[in-house]
């Protein structure tokens, strides 16, 4: 269903002579797109910006309206025809921000947020390979400029796609202070348990496999250290299937859980672990290292770059190197105290953006490419 909602009081005409900004939201609820799309959106509450915007999306979206936004309500799943369902049913603008790089592929002056490349180097088969470059070229070449959120995944889509790195706008990602906060006064109430965290996607990129071996090797595992991967939706089961005998005592895969349930781990886990090959960004490193939790994350892709220095790095190929990292950051994590995670974790947040500075990036780069 796409329809008009009814616009918040004070909402300026459509003819007041401004120029209007519509934002695609439809991607509120899903993922890493969705906390891109909840961030900037409370951040241009705060900020409340020039121009006239319109917010194009769910009924959610109708609370994160600011005195002279407008809603335009779109219930329609945003993944629907490869994103080619909403063709018609972009907003007028004159300025389009699209928040994720599945998009209508229809020319309009536009914003487009391309999260990475990744899919190009780990995919299903070359065939595979050749479309989604396809797709994503076909998305720049729609696009008055690009959106991303890492200076790695700024210089794949320059490398990957030929963009030209002058229409690559990079964003700083904040960190979600409130989870960061709930996770921190659930660690005080709850019983802390030996356990290696993993959340995430069971995708071949992850690195999943190498981790089970590496983790088999560690002094960790022998004192009775335990390894959780939660996330893996319909990967879940395939990757089960891997794990020997010996490996599915120590080893717990969950396909899925509820934010609460996740904020439980990450309050209960000794440290967090991502084996990544490559990565454009890296939300739940972020979000475990924004609430004092260690943290054991390769060297792939942005990981550096989003960890700050907070975390224990390792090389993601060699399963000698991830068993180690995962021993010192055990270590370490048994040293912590509440008060030690707290001190961190605020540490971790002073160095990174807020919802404002997201706010004011995107703002400046409508300001830059407005007809």
């Amino acid at each position: 269903m796409t329809g008009f909602a009814k616009p918040r009081a004070g909402s300026p005409p459509a003819s007041d002579g401004r120029p209007t900004v519509a934002l695609d939201c439809r991607w509120l609820s899903f993922s890493g797109a969705g906390r891109v799309t909840e961030s900037l959106l409370r951040g241009l509450q705060i900020v409340t910006p020039p121009h006239r915007w319109v917010l194009w999306g769910p009924p959610e979206v109708a609370g994160h309206l600011w005195p002279g936004a407008e809603h335009v309500l779109d219930t329609t799943d945003p993944r629907r025809l490869n994103g080619q369902r909403s063709w018609f049913a972009i907003p007028s603008a004159d300025l389009v921000i699209f928040l994720h790089q599945q998009r209508p592929l229809r020319h309009v002056p536009a914003l487009t947020m391309v999260l990475d490349t990744t899919p190009l180097r780990y995919n299903r088969n070359p065939a595979d390979a050749w479309a989604k470059r396809c797709f994503l070229r076909r998305v720049g070449r729609a696009s008055s400029g690009i959106l991303t959120i890492s200076d790695f995944s700024s210089r794949c889509i320059s490398d990957d796609l030929g963009i030209a790195s002058d229409r690559i706008t990079k964003v700083g990602l904040p960190a979600d202070r409130d989870l960061a906060q709930r996770i921190l006064a659930l660690r005080e109430t709850s019983t802390p348990e030996e356990v290696a965290l993993y959340v995430g996607l069971f995708l071949p990129h992850k690195n999943l496999p190498r981790l089970i071996e590496a983790f088999g090797q560690t002094a960790f595992r022998r004192r009775g250290g335990r390894l959780l991967l939660v996330g893996g939706k319909g990967g879940a089961e395939p990757l089960r299937q891997t794990l020997d005998e010996d490996q599915g005592r120590y080893v717990t895969i969950r396909s899925s859980c509820t934010q609460p349930e996740l904020e439980s781990l990450y309050a209960t886990s000794s440290f967090l672990v991502q084996p990544s090959l490559e990565e454009g960004f890296g939300l739940p490193v972020q979000e475990a290292l924004a609430a004092g939790l260690t943290a054991c994350v390769s060297n792939g892709g942005a990981l550096p770059e989003v960890t700050r220095g907070f975390a224990e790095h390792f090389d993601p190929t060699s399963v000698e190197a991830m068993a180690k990292a995962i021993d010192r950051t055990a270590d370490r994590a048994g040293d912590q105290t509440g008060d030690q995670g707290r001190a961190d974790a605020e540490a971790f947040l002073a160095r990174t953006p807020t919802i404002t500075d997201l706010a004011g990036q995107v703002v400046d780069a409508v300001d830059r490419y407005l007809p």
